[in-house]
């Protein structure tokens, strides 16, 4: 019985993972804007991708703040049919979680392409495999170079994918709430 129990938990904790994807042409390229590097690569990728739908995720303030930023500087996307700024999530997790939850009210899974930093960017993709690869997508990630490139400590990507399975399980991630965050 032990042995089937274990076999189950494997299973269901790489699904993620060995999932077949749905096959879908939705393509979301999701970006977290705290750095105005990421932003500019992203509205580049976006526009190499007709029809893509741009998530720019980050807090309140930091949406402020890339508008600001883009719009002073004539980059701001006119007509922003296919962009949505996300807002909820306090770190990387809750971010993604968020994310998830937007994707799921779209009509088939696709691809999601993440863009941050190289630094950053192995753990986003293996959160967002967990968390969106069980829904059907596609995840990669898009390399830039943002102002922090410091390596992240391996136990970091670790306690994510454990807290990103624990949503899966529970429906919660282990992080502050959103109206928390600072």
């Amino acid at each position: 019985m032990a042995l089937v129990l274990g076999a189950a938990a494997v299973l269901w904790s790489t699904w993620p993972v060995l999932s077949p994807s749905a096959g879908g042409n939705q393509e979301v390229i999701s970006v977290f804007v705290e750095d105005p590097w990421r932003i500019h690569d992203s509205l580049r990728l976006w526009k190499q991708r007709p029809g893509s739908l741009l998530v720019m995720q980050g807090r309140p303030s930091s949406q402020v703040q890339v508008r600001h930023h883009l719009t002073s500087r004539d980059m701001w996307p006119p007509g922003q049919g296919r962009m949505l700024l996300l807002t909820p999530g306090c770190d990387t997790v809750g971010q993604i979680r968020a994310l998830s939850e937007v994707l799921n009210d779209l009509p088939a899974p696709g691809r999601v392409t993440i863009v941050t930093s190289e630094a950053h960017l192995a753990r986003s993709v293996a959160i967002a495999r967990i968390l969106l690869g069980s829904g059907g997508w596609r995840v990669e990630g898009f390399p830039v170079v943002g102002h922090d490139n410091r390596p992240e400590h391996p136990w970091r990507l670790h306690r994510d994918r454990i807290r990103a399975q624990l949503w899966r399980a529970t429906g919660w991630h282990g992080g502050l709430p959103d109206q928390l965050c600072p």
